[in-house]
């Protein structure tokens, strides 16, 4: 817990000693687990950290990236002590929304169960099971964020600090599902449903990590939005960007992703995909697809809901709630955006 304390708040060992004013070696021993503590110390630490001294009894696990069922989806390579501190963080968020959903109906209606896409007849397979089985229905999917929680899962815009990760997912039973999106206001909606419909993809198919996991999530994100059944007559060539254009505010998928949908299925061909490449590049339409077909962000509200269950229906103050969750209150407002609401969530 210290350890993911400290790195929850992007510290090194170095820095926490200096700053609890110890010997870097004293941090290092009871990461380690080779020095047991004393009060002073706990409390030393706490309150350089931020956390109550009741978040260092949790026994909780922690998992790192690439561990079973913690995927993420990232556009180039981050510092090892970024992505460290966005793991802690991550963990300690799922931590909070396996405690909150215990006392929920939630793990009685989740519609998440492992998938294997070599059984299944490939990726683009288990996400039609996935609309069928979620009764999606044919057409568009009007808010993925809605489908997702009305499923079970968990959705959470997430400050990751910064736009080089799109978001990532966890699924550690009996914890819900979680799906952490960038909250940067500077990504398009578009990326953030393709970015949800990747990691949902990673959670049905990935149990275990796999050498060709990441183009399994890109062929089921894709599936998932648009099937090719019903948008590959639109797609067929000749392909245009105005029919792209015209596309995008119905299937809420970007021009991009249209493009090579055309071409992964065999609808268009290479030199007809690198034309259209060629067009967008010439408009700046790699760079920033016309504003006005931008697809509005999606909301999640799910974990508001277990936050409200606790505050209406169970009778927490926000005080006692931040207790048990081991933040300090100022951090629950900060983190959660806490609000007094209707009971939404039945508790048991």
């Amino acid at each position: 817990m210290l350890t993911l304390a400290r790195e929850s708040r992007g510290w090194t060992q170095t820095e926490l000693a200096r700053k609890a004013r110890v010997e870097q070696g004293t941090v290092s021993k009871v990461e380690s687990d080779t020095l047991d503590p004393s009060d002073d110390l706990i409390g030393q630490f706490a309150d350089q950290l931020g956390y109550p001294t009741t978040f260092f009894e949790r026994t909780d696990e922690a998992y790192p990236f690439g561990a079973s069922s913690f995927y993420h989806r990232k556009r180039s390579k981050l510092p090892n002590k970024v992505l460290r501190q966005i793991q802690a963080r991550v963990n300690v968020t799922r931590m909070h929304v396996s405690q909150l959903a215990a006392v929920t109906d939630l793990d009685s209606r989740c519609l998440f169960r492992p998938l294997n896409p070599d059984e299944c007849g490939g990726p683009e397979e288990v996400a039609r099971l996935v609309r069928a089985s979620w009764r999606i229905g044919e057409g568009p999917i009007g808010d993925l964020v809605k489908v997702v929680e009305q499923a079970g899962g968990v959705v959470v815009h997430f400050d990751f600090g910064t736009r080089l990760i799109d978001g990532l997912s966890e699924w550690i039973p009996p914890a819900p599902p979680l799906f952490c999106l960038n909250s940067n206001v500077g990504i398009p909606g578009d990326r953030q449903r393709l970015t949800l419909a990747h990691e949902v993809g990673h959670v049905f198919m990935h149990s275990l990590p796999q050498p060709d996991m990441e183009a399994q999530a890109n062929r089921f994100a894709s599936e998932l939005l648009a099937p090719v059944g019903e948008i590959g007559p639109a797609l067929r060539s000749p392909l245009r960007l105005r029919t792209l254009a015209g596309l995008k505010p119905m299937w809420k998928i970007s021009m991009a992703s249209m493009i090579e949908k055309a071409y992964t299925e065999e609808l268009i061909s290479k030199n007809e995909r690198k034309s259209l490449w060629a067009q967008m590049a010439r408009y700046g339409y790699q760079r920033r697809e016309p504003p006005s077909l931008d697809v509005p962000r999606e909301i999640p509200v799910l974990l508001n809901r277990l936050i409200e269950s606790h505050l209406a229906g169970l009778g927490y103050s926000h005080e006692t709630l931040a207790e048990s969750l081991t933040i300090l209150t100022p951090e629950l407002h900060t983190l959660y955006g806490v609000q007094l609401g209707p009971q939404l969530v039945r508790v048991k």
